[in-house]
């Protein structure tokens, strides 16, 4: 037979009260904030966060520009390594603009990554990536043959391109689905950001960031409310103004390039 197992510490001071399981040795427990090092050794655990204050993050993350918007998010920017999910009730309201100022930065990198689009609902416009600096030849624009290839095919970026950013427009996407996919970037160097429809707010997400975005005023302002981060919960709005890329101006040619639509309609045959 083995000896009894006592635990013993802050319960009572009455043997009586002293709590006893089948066998083993004894045992004290002492309460974690009363140990050596306590909460200041927790909160060096990845994952885990006080809650009034943000994660720390394994990754560098990618500041996006925003000032407001950096001083919200853990490491101070866009999450690497970890999913985000940008949710709007409609298309082409400035949700890709909005990274327009962090892939600029990426863009200046001498190993510049690719950029990646994935079944994109517009046909990306190149002047635009120009105009923010952003180099057209980075962006590559993916389309599956099947709407269900389009998570295979976000799988494989995310794995198999390393340091680049991938965008991708997902239909539907089950709990399970994110989960795989917030697996398949946990711990590389990968920006991931799944562009969603606003009613996906409703449906558990393992995705490390969430934001509703809203068209503000005149359409040149947009309105982030973060539904989710790693840190304490935020209420409050945050207001930022994406970049309005100038016309992208084309290199003057010595000679005029004759096009289809530059030549001459025939004058009209007289009856």
């Amino acid at each position: 037979m083995g000896q009894a197992l006592i635990f013993s510490g802050d319960f009572s001071d009455d043997p009586e009260e002293t709590i006893y399981a089948s066998s083993g040795p004894r045992l004290d427990a002492t309460p974690l904030d009363r140990t050596p090092t306590g909460l200041a050794s927790l909160a060096a655990v990845p994952g885990l966060w006080r809650g009034d204050a943000l994660a720390r993050v394994e990754l560098e993350s990618l500041p996006t520009g925003y000032s407001a918007l950096d001083a919200q998010l853990p490491g101070g920017g866009w999450p690497l390594g970890a999913l985000t999910e940008i949710l709007n009730s409609h298309t082409g309201i400035g949700e890709l603009r909005l990274f327009f100022p962090a892939l600029a930065a990426l863009s200046k990198r001498e190993d510049a990554p690719p950029i990646i689009l994935l079944q994109p609902p517009h046909l990306p416009y190149a002047p635009a990536f120009a105009g923010a600096g952003i180099a057209p030849e980075q962006v590559l624009m993916l389309r599956t043959r099947r709407p269900e290839d389009a998570l295979w095919a976000c799988e494989q970026c995310l794995k198999y391109a390393p340091q680049s950013a991938v965008f991708a427009w997902p239909q539907r996407l089950s709990p399970q689905d994110l989960r795989r996919l917030q697996l398949a970037v946990e711990n590389r160097p990968v920006l991931a950001v799944l562009m969603r429809e606003a009613k996906a707010a409703q449906q558990s997400s393992a995705a490390a960031l969430r934001i509703v975005l809203q068209v503000e005023g005149d359409g040149r302002q947009l309105r982030l409310r973060i539904l989710k981060r790693r840190g304490a919960l935020i209420t409050r709005p945050i207001f930022v103004e994406p970049p309005s890329p100038l016309p992208f101006i084309p290199d003057i040619h010595e000679e005029p390039v004759s096009h289809a639509l530059d030549r001459p309609v025939p004058a009209a045959t007289a009856a």
